[in-house]
């Protein structure tokens, strides 16, 4: 199946402002095993039970959604080194990497990724756009004095993506 995987390059706060800069480089791949969805449902407890042990917490439970997603190394380029501060777009859907296992000798790995349920889908896409002009003129003379010209304008444009 098809994923796209985002990988941080950098990340800076400006001190003025506060103003966050995140800077990812896209990996599409098109080749991705993705295994099927896992979902449980979990309790955390509120911090006050784990760092005092109080008589009266709170806690919540939610659903999980987690898939285990395998990326060949050949199915990528040469500097594709994931992290847990990537993320991956399946399906419309955004998966954060929460833990990394690399195979042998570097042929491959293997992502435990995490469903952000209502997280906004962020896509960065290049594309080219291509703008061609083309005048075709043609005249036709009937005698010394009486020519007949035609000419023809067309604008056309093409956008192709880079992948």
């Amino acid at each position: 199946m098809p994923i796209v995987y985002y990988q941080r390059v950098s990340h800076q706060t400006e001190p003025d402002d506060g103003d966050k800069h995140t800077e990812y480089l896209t990996f599409l791949v098109r080749r991705a095993v993705v295994l099927r969805a896992r979902e449980f449902r979990s309790f955390v407890y509120d911090l006050a039970y784990i760092s005092a042990n109080k008589d009266f917490t709170t806690g919540a439970f939610f659903d999980v959604n987690d898939r285990v997603i395998v990326i060949d190394a050949l199915d990528v380029s040469d500097t594709f080194r994931p992290t847990n501060d990537d993320y991956i777009i399946f399906q419309n859907q955004k998966f954060e990497v929460k833990e990394i296992e690399h195979f042998e000798n570097n042929y491959g790995w293997m992502c435990l990724v995490r469903h952000v349920r209502g997280a906004p889908v962020t896509r960065v896409e290049e594309s080219i756009s291509v703008m061609d002009l083309q005048q075709l003129s043609t005249s036709i003379i009937k005698d010394k004095l009486e020519r007949i010209v035609t000419s023809t304008l067309t604008l056309g444009q093409s956008a192709f993506e880079v992948v």
